[in-house]
C-alpha cells in the first residue's frame, strides 16, 4: 500500500513485501507464548496503548492506541509460528475515525516492534 493510500484510508499493514523497512514483517526466535506475553505488557510500558483482547491460542492481540491528538487507532498484532522456535509478527493498524493518517499508524507499529525487539531474540535470517 502506498503512502498516499495509507494517508487517505487510515489503514496500514505490515508484510514481507513492504517497501519500507519499518513495515516489514518481523521474525523472532522464541515461543508463541513468550511473544503474546510481551505484547500483553505493552500497555504497562506505554500509556498510549490499551489492551483490548488476547487470543493466545491463535496468537492475536488487539490493542488500542491514542495518538498525540487523542484519536484512537485499532491494532491487531498477529504472531504466527513459522517453526517451533521461529515466529513471524505482523500488525494491522487502522485509524478509528474517518480522518487522514499523518503517520500515526506507522509510529504505533514502530513502538510495538521496538518493544518486541527488546524482549525477544530477533531472527535476521531471510524469510
Amino acid at each position: 500500500m502506498s503512502k498516499l493510500q495509507r494517508f487517505f484510508t487510515g489503514v496500514v499493514e505490515t508484510s514481507d513485501n513492504a517497501k519500507e523497512n519499518e513495515l516489514r514483517t518481523r521474525y523472532y526466535c522464541d515461543r508463541l507464548s513468550n511473544a503474546v506475553a510481551a505484547l500483553k505488557q505493552i500497555p504497562a510500558q506505554s500509556p498510549r496503548f490499551r489492551l483490548i483482547h488476547v487470543d493466545g491460542t491463535r496468537g492475536e492481540v488487539m490493542l488500542e492506541y491514542a495518538n498525540g491528538l487523542g484519536l484512537k487507532h485499532d491494532l491487531v498484532v498477529t504472531v504466527i509460528e513459522v517453526s517451533p522456535m521461529r515466529l513471524a509478527v505482523d500488525v494491522h493498524a487502522a485509524l478509528r475515525a474517518r480522518f487522514v493518517d499523518m503517520g500515526w499508524n506507522v509510529q504505533a507499529i514502530s513502538v510495538i516492534y521496538a518493544m518486541l525487539d527488546r524482549q525477544l531474540a530477533k531472527d535476521e535470517r531471510l524469510h
